[in-house]
């Protein structure tokens, strides 16, 4: 478990599969901007049966992180305001990617992402607050670089990333097709200098 005066990050929990289903399937805007390709064009028929596998996988992440000893390196944290309620407000997330920029199983380059599916949670400093828990955490385990990736229509996701430290590595033009138009896939390395000295100001 991590945290700081506002949040905690902890591990996912059999309890936390109810509000992942709302997200999926009832407040969803947040879906118009984390990788909003996933998404587009599935049938009922498919979103249903995606849907079964989602909670499946959530059931074995539930079992697997009841198993992790307390100083193991984690790749996913539930990000958990500090208020009476305890209130689940999203996740952060680590992936490799190869040298191409591309997601691999392989060892590879640790990226990460983050997700705050309700509106209302969002312009309140949480994501720097999250990203900034787990991005230390990362580098206390041993990781030497940190990436992140978004496509060129995700503003919000932008600013975040520079205003943290993160500078743009990699543009790949137009393959990502959201809603119709074409966005190009961004990739970041996070200059280790710039996120110090980003974190001195906080």
């Amino acid at each position: 478990m991590l945290e700081n005066d506002s949040l905690i990050l902890r591990d996912f929990q059999a309890s936390d599969i109810e509000k992942r289903i709302y997200w999926e399937q009832e407040e969803t805007e947040w879906q118009l901007w984390d990788a909003p390709w996933e998404y587009e064009g599935l049938t009922a028929e498919e979103k249903k049966a995606e849907l079964e596998e989602y909670i499946r996988t959530m059931q074995g992440w539930a079992r697997r992180c009841g198993s992790l000893s307390p100083d193991e390196e984690r790749f996913a944290y539930q990000i958990i305001r500090k208020d009476k309620k305890a209130s689940y407000i999203g996740w952060v997330t680590a992936y490799d990617i190869d040298d191409a920029y591309c997601y691999t199983e392989e060892s590879g380059h640790c990226t990460v992402g983050i997700a705050i599916p309700d509106r209302m949670e969002r312009g309140k400093g949480y994501a720097y607050q999250a990203l900034t828990l787990f991005i230390d955490d990362l580098f206390a385990h041993g990781e030497k670089e940190i990436f992140t990736q978004t496509w060129s229509g995700n503003r919000r996701m932008i600013h975040i990333a520079e205003k943290m430290g993160f500078e743009e590595c990699c543009r790949k033009k137009d393959i990502r097709v959201v809603r119709g138009e074409r966005y190009d896939g961004l990739t970041f390395k996070l200059n280790r200098e710039r996120y110090e000295a980003y974190k001195r100001l906080k």
